[in-house]
């Protein structure tokens, strides 16, 4: 092919639609959402957010009418589950029991709802055996699901330290590499969003971009990287020590923290998005009172009622509660 001159290539112009929102206001306004023909590393310590991150993503991704692949090998499919449907539902759509140990735990308000939500992440949403772990299988199985339904717009996989490398002849971080690169590439061919959770090595202090694998090629792989911190003491004494933070600097007042830790295409690297968690319907929120209505919604009412030091929502007559 040799050498081009400069006015045979072709014109680029960032086009909106090829970004997918993720309905987190802040990273959306910074990085345009998250891009078609892209790679994005998601990445942060044990429990810091990222299957939060991940299942809101998958709920506002079908919202805005996009169909998708899941692969969670971190999480059995039926808490995988359950976890989609609480995020889908929200904290107005779930209804409150204690358990014998006195932990309050939530389900649907009522199986209509639960019908809702089923129905309408399964129109978008295909979830993968999680009993199969083999990297060439996986990714077999999701060109051949592509095939069937060109339609398919996002994959996310969690997490790449479960996928099974055994078959490959390269070392362990060597292999890591290739299959981050061919993930990309096949992003690139099939103008696909690629989300894949990758966990850091273990570190003694706050986890940063460099610690996500044993070298450096899938980082420089990757087109997005974002890291999640979730705002605990811990975290707020490591970020002290890192970034300089006093106490009541008003990062710390968030939940989480989601760090744009690279964006290849606008530049926006070390900018930090703050949100507040749900902990009944395990969302991230913009604003503390936000309400996110999903395209299911039938406009819930609650009541509560309030025993003791407990609050539950109040069951009607006849219902059984879930145990």
């Amino acid at each position: 092919m040799g050498f081009r001159t400069y006015t045979d290539i072709a014109d680029f112009r960032i086009d909106e639609s090829q970004y997918l929102k993720t309905g987190i206001e802040k990273l959306d306004k910074a990085i345009l959402g998250l891009g078609l023909g892209q790679l994005v590393i998601i990445t942060g310590t044990r429990a810091g957010g990222k299957t939060t991150l991940t299942g809101q993503l998958t709920c506002n991704f079908i919202d805005k009418g996009y169909s998708g692949l899941i692969c969670s090998f971190e999480m059995a499919n039926p808490r995988l589950k359950n976890w989609l449907t609480l995020q889908a539902l929200g904290s107005e759509n779930l209804r409150g029991y204690t358990t014998s140990t006195g932990k309050e735990l939530f389900y649907p308000r009522t199986k209509e709802v639960k019908k809702a939500v089923d129905d309408w992440i399964s129109s978008k949403l295909k979830v993968y055996d999680n009993a199969i772990f083999d990297a060439e299988k996986i990714c077999s199985d999701i060109s051949e699901e592509i095939k069937k339904n060109p339609k398919i717009k996002f994959v996310i996989l969690d997490n790449l330290m479960k996928i099974e490398l055994d078959g490959m002849r390269e070392s362990k971080w060597e292999a890591q590499s290739q299959i981050v690169k061919k993930l990309q590439h096949y992003a690139q061919r099939k103008n696909i969003c690629i989300i894949l959770v990758a966990h850091p090595n273990k570190v003694k202090t706050l986890p940063r971009i460099e610690d996500v694998g044993g070298s450096g090629d899938i980082i420089n792989t990757a087109d997005t990287v974002l890291l999640v911190h979730r705002v605990t003491e811990d975290f707020k004494i490591r970020a002290g020590e890192y970034f300089g933070w006093k106490e009541g600097n008003p990062a710390l007042e968030y939940s989480s923290i989601i760090e744009i830790a690279k964006d290849r295409e606008f530049g926006d690297d070390d900018s930090m998005v703050g949100v507040y968690f749900d902990p009944k319907s395990k969302r991230f929120l913009n604003r503390r009172d936000e309400v996110i209505r999903y395209g299911w919604d039938v406009s819930p009412t609650q009541e509560r009622l309030k025993f003791g030091s407990t609050t539950l929502t109040e069951v009607e007559d006849g219902e059984e509660l879930p145990f």
